[in-house]
């Protein structure tokens, strides 16, 4: 009975720790090539640790449904106005943030199979904010 109990206590704890490797993974900025970023937004902390972090970013991308909801998993690839690829990734919620040199760039965003794409301009001083949203229904 003790071995039990000492079994689904080591069960529970590795589940929350689990749980909280993956919060922590989200918010954090990371750095590819010359391009810091960050996702994240999945529940209230993380919401509230993004929009804080929006300050030290130039670029700031919500992906959402057109009926509203929020989405994650969306694989990132921005590129540069020769077309090379500078990120590739995948954002984790449904914000995105990246610190990119001042220049044109390529922005694809995709969901459940569907790509969109936008040109955006990152300037020398402020954020350039973006927003995709799909049709699909969830």
């Amino acid at each position: 009975m003790r071995l039990r109990f000492l079994l689904v206590i080591l069960i529970v704890s590795s589940a929350a720790m689990a749980a909280g490797t993956v919060q922590s993974a989200q918010n954090q900025s990371m750095t590819s090539g010359q391009v810091t970023f960050a996702s994240g937004g999945v529940g209230d902390d993380s919401l509230q640790r993004m929009e804080a972090l929006s300050k030290d970013f130039n670029l700031k991308v919500i992906f959402a449904l057109k009926a509203g909801n929020y989405v994650a998993e969306v694989a990132v690839v921005i590129s540069d106005a020769r077309g090379a690829k500078v990120l590739e990734t995948v954002s984790e919620g449904p914000w995105f943030l990246a610190k990119l040199p001042p220049g044109k760039y390529q922005f694809s965003a995709t969901y459940g199979g569907e790509s969109v794409t936008r040109a955006t301009t990152i300037p020398a001083t402020g954020q350039r904010e973006l927003i995709f949203r799909w049709d699909r229904a969830e």
